[in-house]
């Protein structure tokens, strides 16, 4: 009987849960540095022009106040490829010219407000809120694209999933005189 309330007590105790005080709006830009463990934002990018279909999805967790980062890289023109590059540490200051942190700050001060379609280029979401980014047409979308895969050639720079092989140089045929 006496164990009880100490029973009751210790219960009680490790029931509890943390809540979080991260919050997407105000922390986006040092996401990094201010998510807590349990954490987790995603970061969905579409890569898709003309007839190309193609997205990314990159998930930051945070576990043992370690933020960890694991990709998943989807093509879906002409039959459906995909990749899930297993979680890593994520070790890039927020900083660093090439984290994603800067990516998406750099997304804000190009972002296209009065332009925004039903397709935005970068959606990043933690639970209920989400912010995204546009772009306006396809120099503006491309020019986002070549931002992005630089902090992605950094993070995992042998990933070999959108890399293509050079096309073979053009063979030359000689007409034969009569």
């Amino acid at each position: 009987m006496k164990r009880l309330p100490l029973t009751i007590l210790s219960f009680s105790l490790f029931s509890c849960q943390h809540e979080s005080q991260f919050d997407l709006n105000k922390d986006l830009y040092h996401f990094s540095e201010r998510m807590e463990n349990g954490d987790t934002v995603r970061i969905m990018t579409d890569l898709s022009a003309c007839m190309f279909f193609a997205s990314e999805t990159y998930t930051f967790t945070k576990q043992h106040d370690t933020l960890f980062l694991e990709k998943y890289s989807e093509i879906t023109s002409y039959g459906k490829t995909t990749q899930t590059l297993p979680k890593i540490p994520y070790k890039v200051k927020a900083s660093d010219p090439l984290s994603f942190e800067n990516y998406l700050k750099f997304l804000n001060k190009e972002d296209k407000p009065h332009e925004k379609g039903d397709f935005p280029l970068i959606t990043v979401t933690y639970k209920k809120q989400n912010r995204k980014f546009y772009d306006d047409g396809l120099q503006d979308k491309f020019m986002k694209h070549d931002s992005l895969f630089a902090v992605k050639e950094n993070i995992y720079p042998k990933d070999p999933f959108f890399k293509q092989e050079a096309p073979p140089p053009p063979t030359i045929i000689k007409n034969k005189k009569s």
